[in-house]
């Protein structure tokens, strides 16, 4: 009898493993309750304007928790989050808890991309940085960036907010 035991705990351990492992933690915020709006990258390559719908963190709670415990098949290529920081300041972000690949786009407060970090993995506790102090960060789905010629010295607007507040070129000496 003492030996079949171990035998079946380890099969109850195993069979709710899984389910603990990628559950969030009391106290997330769902996805569906942070505000949304409207942003789009505009590209200098191709003088396109890439249209995305963003989930805003803003706070220091939907700013600390972002795209954690959210699966892949959740978010479209169209769909981003936000990081507002105001004022600016300089900004370290990591992959703690996060379940699928990004890419970041570090911006200052004029609206320009600064800093790219393409791929980001899933789980990394690596320390993503600004380099410089930024007003926004933009997470988007691994790819976009490779996929729409998204490059540091392109702009980034919050349509729905009026964001940047003033036209201002972004050129490659500014970031």
């Amino acid at each position: 009898m003492t030996a079949r035991l171990p035998a079946r705990l380890l099969c109850a351990l195993c069979a709710v493993l899984p389910l603990t492992l990628g559950a969030a933690p009391a106290g997330t915020v769902p996805l569906s309750a942070f505000p949304r709006e409207r942003i789009a990258v505009e590209t200098r390559a191709s003088f396109r304007r890439h249209l995305f719908e963003a989930w805003r963190a803003e706070t220091p709670q939907t700013r600390e928790q972002g795209f954690m415990f959210v699966e892949d098949r959740e978010v479209r290529p169209d769909q981003a989050m936000i990081f507002i920081y105001d004022p600016p300041q300089h900004v370290a972000m990591w992959m703690k808890n996060t379940l699928l690949p990004l890419d970041m786009l570090f911006v200052d407060q004029r609206g320009c991309v600064v800093t790219i970090k393409q791929d980001a993995r899933p789980g990394s506790l690596a320390t993503i940085g600004s380099r410089v102090p930024v007003s926004l960060v933009v997470e988007l789905k691994a790819g976009t960036i490779a996929a729409q010629g998204i490059a540091v010295g392109d702009r980034v607007l919050r349509l729905d907010a009026g964001w940047p507040p003033a036209e201002q070129s972004c050129t490659r000496a500014d970031g």
